[in-house]
This record gives C-alpha cells, sequence and structure tokens, in this order.
C-alpha cells in the first residue's frame, strides 16, 4: 500500500466533512507510523482516522473491519484478517517490547488455535499477564506477512475472566502442518545440528507417524535441551516456511513436555510400501545383511514385506543387538530418513522383537526403466564396463534390460561378486541411489543369481548428436591399455595401470575424449578408435609410426587430432547415459546451402513479425 495513497484517502475525507488537515503533518505522522514503529500501513490509516475523527468530533469512519456484536465470542482458530472479534483467551506468551508504541505484544489462546495480540501504549489499555485468561472485546484482526493477528485499541475492552474449563490444545500431526500457525505437536527428536547462530540455542528434526519437520529453539526462549531419540510434546510453537519446508519455532511461551515411550499410544504396523520420512512401526523380513566396517555402524541390510522393501541401520551402542538374516521382526517407533532420494529406517536397540512367522516374500521383479530411489529386484545384464576410478570399487558399468540401462557400481568387500559380460542375471534387493539427478544401482548386499539360458534384448539408446567439438581432454590420440585380461585400463605415462601397476607389454588404442556442444547441451563424449580413424583418417598403425618417428612421441598424435577436429562441427552415433555420449561413429558436419537458406528466410520473416 502506498502511503500517499493513505494521505490522499484520509485529508480527501475529512475535507468533504469541511476539516481540512495540514497535509505536510499528516505525511510525517504516517511515515513514523510505518517506517519508525513498524506498524502496518492498514492499521497506521485506521488508527490516524480515528484520532482525527475524535479530534473533529466525528463519527468513527466505517470504512474498514466488520464489527460484530460484542457479546458474539470468535473461536481464535476462525479469526481472519479484517474482522472485529471479542474472543476469550489465555496469554500464554509475552514478548518483550520492540517499539515504544507497543506496550504489550504476545499470545493468546483458547482451545481451538493462538494468534499473537499487540496492544499499543496509546491506548491505555490494563496490562495483561502470562498464564491469565482474559476476554478481548472488540479487537481488530488484520493480516502482516501472511500472519493474522489481533490489535487492541481504546475501543479495545480487557477483561481477566476464569479460564479453568479450558480444553487443552489439539495436537496436530507434523505432516500436516501449515505455516503461519501456533501450534501444538508432539513427536520424537530423530537429528540434532550445531546452531549456526548465536540467537539460536538448538536446531533438529522432530518427527511423528506423518512426517518430519525442522524445529529451531530460539536462545531468548531460555528452553530445556531436548535429547536425540527422545519424545516430546511441544505446546504453542510457531510454524513458518523456508525453501517450501515447513518448520516450527519455539519461542518463550513454548512448552515443553518430554514424553514417556510407555504414554505414547503403540503405532499400528505400517506397510513398508507406504513408509515415508517419519517415525513408523513395520513387522518385515531381514531379506539381506551386511556387516560394514565402520565403527559407528554395527549393522547394515534390508527389510522387506509384501509392499516392498527398505535398507535399515542399527548404530554401535552398547546394547545394540543385530537381527538375524530370513527372520521375521516387529519393529517400533523406528525413525525413517531419506538420503540420497532413498529412505532409511533407523533401529534403536530395544525397539524389535522377533516373531515365529516364517512365511516367504516373493520379491517383485521390476523394468530398470521403472526403477527409482529406493530397494529394487531386477533382470538384467551387463552391458558395458567402465574404467574404475577408485581402488575401492570392484566393478562399475552399465546393467540394462528391455526397458533401458542404469548405471551400477560393487564396492570391493569379502562377499563382493564381479558381473559377467552378457550373463543375465536376476538381482535381488538391490540399493539406488540418486545424486545429480542420476540414478546409481549398489550391488553390494544384493543377491546375484546368474541365469546361464537366458537372454535379454537390451534396449539400444543410440542417439545422433549434432553440434561444435569444443574441447579435447588429456588422454585423447594414441594410448596405451593394461594387457591383463579383463582389464583394459588407459596406463599413464609410466606405463602404470590402477590396479595391475607397471605394464611394459602394453598394447595401443585410439581414442578421442572432449566435450561436443549441439547450442542446448554439451556432452561428455568419448570417441572409439574407430571413430577416430572415420575422423581423422587416422588408423592405429599409421598413428604409431607417427609417434615413434617423432620427438614429441604421443603427443604428436594428439595435436595431430587436436587440428583435425577442435572446432569443427560434428554429427556422432552411440549411447548416452548420464550426459556421457560414448560416440562409435562420427562425421564432420558439411556446408548445406538449403539449410542456410531456410535460417536465412526464418530470421527475416521473424523480424517482421
Amino acid at each position: 500500500m502506498e502511503l500517499k495513497e493513505i494521505a490522499d484517502r484520509i485529508s480527501e475525507k475529512f475535507a468533504a466533512a469541511g476539516h481540512p488537515i495540514d497535509r505536510a503533518k499528516l505525511e510525517e505522522r504516517i511515515y513514523r507510523f510505518v517506517d519508525e514503529f513498524s506498524v502496518p500501513p492498514a492499521e497506521a490509516e485506521r488508527s490516524i482516522m480515528s484520532d482525527y475523527a475524535r479530534m473533529f468530533g466525528m463519527e468513527l469512519p466505517s470504512s474498514t473491519p466488520t464489527k460484530k456484536n460484542n457479546n458474539e465470542l470468535t473461536p481464535v482458530a476462525e479469526i481472519q484478517a479484517e474482522q472485529w472479534v471479542t474472543i476469550e483467551g489465555q496469554v500464554v506468551t509475552l514478548f518483550p517490547s520492540r517499539s515504544p508504541s507497543i506496550a504489550q505484544s504476545g499470545i493468546i489462546a483458547d482451545g481451538t488455535g493462538s494468534i499473537r495480540f499487540v496492544i499499543w501504549a496509546n491506548d491505555n489499555a490494563p496490562a495483561v499477564e502470562q498464564k491469565k485468561w482474559y476476554r478481548f472485546e472488540s479487537a481488530v484482526a488484520d493480516e502482516y506477512n501472511g500472519q493474522v493477528s489481533l490489535k487492541v485499541h481504546k475501543g479495545t475492552t480487557i477483561t481477566e475472566i476464569s479460564g479453568e474449563d479450558a480444553p487443552a490444545p489439539e495436537i496436530i500431526p507434523i505432516g500436516q502442518l501449515v505455516p503461519n500457525r501456533w501450534i501444538s505437536i508432539e513427536g520424537e527428536v530423530t537429528a540434532l545440528f550445531p546452531p549456526r547462530s548465536p540467537s539460536i540455542s538448538q536446531t533438529g528434526i522432530i518427527a511423528d507417524g506423518s512426517g518430519t519437520t525442522r524445529f529451531t529453539v530460539w536462545a531468548s526462549a531460555e528452553a530445556p535441551l531436548m535429547e536425540k531419540g527422545e519424545w516430546y510434546r511441544l505446546d504453542l510453537v510457531e510454524t513458518d516456511e523456508f525453501n517450501g519446508q515447513v518448520n516450527v519455532k519455539i519461542h518463550s511461551g513454548t512448552t515443553i513436555t518430554p514424553l514417556n515411550r510407555d504414554d505414547i499410544p503403540k503405532m499400528e504396523n505400517t506397510p513398508i510400501g507406504q513408509i515415508t520420512p517419519g517415525v513408523f512401526s513395520v513387522g518385515a523380513k531381514v531379506v539381506a545383511v551386511e556387516n560394514p566396517n565402520i565403527e559407528q555402524i554395527l549393522q547394515r541390510g534390508i527389510l522387506a514385506d509384501e509392499t516392498g522393501a527398505i535398507k535399515f541401520v542399527i548404530r554401535n551402542t552398547p546394547d545394540a543387538i543385530p537381527l538375524e538374516e530370513n527372520r521375521w521382526y516387529e519393529i517400533s517407533s523406528a525413525v525413517v530418513d531419506r538420503y540420497r532420494g532413498a529412505l532409511s529406517l533407523q533401529i534403536a536397540p530395544g525397539s524389535f522383537q522377533a516373531l515365529e512367522d516364517d512365511r516367504s516374500i516373493r520379491p517383485n521383479i521390476i523394468p530398470v526403466g521403472q526403477a527409482g530411489p529406493g530397494i529394487v529386484c531386477l533382470r538384467v545384464k551387463l552391458v558395458q564396463e567402465y574404467e574404475t576410478t577408485s581402488d575401492r570399487i570392484l566393478q562399475s558399468g552399465l546393467v540394462g534390460d528391455e526397458s533401458g540401462t542404469m548405471r551400477f557400481v560393487t564396492w570391493k568387500d569379502d562377499s563382493a561378486q564381479r558381473l559377467l559380460p552378457d550373463m543375465v542375471y536376476g538381482i535381488y534387493y538391490a540399493s539406488v541411489d540418486e545424486f545429480n539427478n542420476r540414478l546409481s544401482l549398489t550391488l553390494n548386499g544384493a543377491t546375484l543369481l546368474p541365469d546361464e539360458s537366458a537372454t535379454i534384448q537390451v534396449r539400444s539408446s543410440n542417439e545422433e548428436i549434432k553440434g561444435a567439438f569444443v574441447h579435447l581432454s588429456p588422454g585423447s590420440g594414441l594410448i596405451k591399455r593394461c594387457p591383463v585380461e579383463g582389464c583394459g585400463r588407459v596406463l599413464s605415462r609410466q606405463n602404470y595401470c590402477p590396479i595391475h601397476e607397471i605394464q611394459p607389454n602394453y598394447f595401443y588404442d585410439l581414442r578421442v575424449k572432449g566435450w561436443l556442444d549441439d547450442g542446448q547441451k554439451t556432452y561428455d563424449t568419448i570417441i572409439s578408435r574407430e571413430g577416430v580413424e572415420e575422423l581423422t583418417g587416422l588408423n592405429l598403425i599409421s598413428a604409431q609410426e607417427m609417434a615413434e618417428n617423432n620427438p614429441l612421441g604421443l603427443d604428436t598424435v594428439f595435436y595431430h587430432v587436436n587440428e583435425q577436429i577442435l572446432g569443427r562441427y560434428l554429427i556422432c552415433r552411440g549411447k548416452t547415459f548420464d550426459n556421457r555420449l560414448f560416440a562409435y561413429n562420427c562425421e564432420f558436419q558439411t556446408f548445406d546451402s538449403g539449410t542456410l537458406a531456410e535460417l536465412i528466410n526464418r530470421a527475416e520473416g521473424s523480424s517482421d513479425e
């Protein structure tokens, strides 16, 4: 709202009634209200008009909020902006005043909800006290920053009343929180983070069976510290929104009550396929276990029921006990969170019991094209193996079926198993993670069953990319590869293989690594020997002769390839995966006069439009 427009409206209204107002003093007063005292413009307009009306003996203008019957009570939860209301509630907290124009501000609540209130200093209203009940007659509600609040004016009557019969505030499920409310919640503190500011005493995550939310405890609240893994009831927390997420803030008026786990109603088991981040109880079978070499983790594995599967983690605490593979358990109040898109269930000591149930579960095998973050069962074959970039990786590459391909990785451990080329595998309970919008299949802990008699026709992902070759990377041209069977990794200049160390009996190969840009996207491109030979006219034998007969050795071939293709427009055909193009065929784009004429015509046409 423009402040000049407010001044215009007030001036015109009183001038029409025969009471001209000094415009300079009026504008100064408006700016002082809004800028110095941070009064909302609409409230400033109402207050100034009321003062002038009393000064000139006029009736109070009735242009703004609709005034209700003074005896009609409005539940706090039903208060809307631009309303005159009468409420009865308990002052649950009072805030320190940030302006001399404000006598008191705080939160008043009844059985339906709570709302912030402000009492102006000029209105000489009686002071209210925390924890006491009051009746506010003819207060006005307005809205600031999307939050409705209550203003006490000279016309508002404040009366202390008895609130003994007041109902307890309703607990709101965390998954149903909306911003800009004062509510009560119950949940388990599942994580604590270091405070980022001296004004914050604690931050973390609190969860119940409906969801999770981040909480912030202000240092001014002087609230007791909460502990991870414990349940609490938080009465009168404020909700707000940041980056699309609803958070709760704990102020001085918030009451924090620790809950005994025995007092928490028992959660019904939730099918694994319906689990989301939060706190859940499940009945599931341990279908895979892993003993990680990490001191903080006692056991990791996979839990499954008929609806799905999920990772579980048991931390290495003094009273922690591992689960038995192929056994059913009932697990209560387990924390479920999400990492790299996949859900993970944390099992606390003493929160599970073994069941006598021994029924089997039929794994749900899905196509690769339908796989997402989580636990999956697939039927695939090895399509391509990558050069490993870490000593911790046993094997990585692409697996695929009729619906598509997916990147996989197997980390080195005692039970890790390599996939054989062209062998069809049934892969049960492998985990899929998402990182930078890319899916990756981890085979550690999964059950791999080869099927020698089966065949799969992997869907071809051949594509044709047209663009400018804008960068030639080192490792292009004539290269040396490791001669060990099944390896073939590129050797360093000292003939060193990252797996098999020094290899004097290497063999030569040709390739190009670089960036192909189509004007919309840049592809990390690898062109095979066949593609390099087609582009440059240089075959493997002639490249070797060039390197052996030149003092620059392999660099001679690199510079030759660089001169041939860098900055040229290419048409490459191959497979793309994770923004990487594996091209087996490339050719130079040639000048097409028809295309040029079409582009010129389009350019001229667009200029006339």
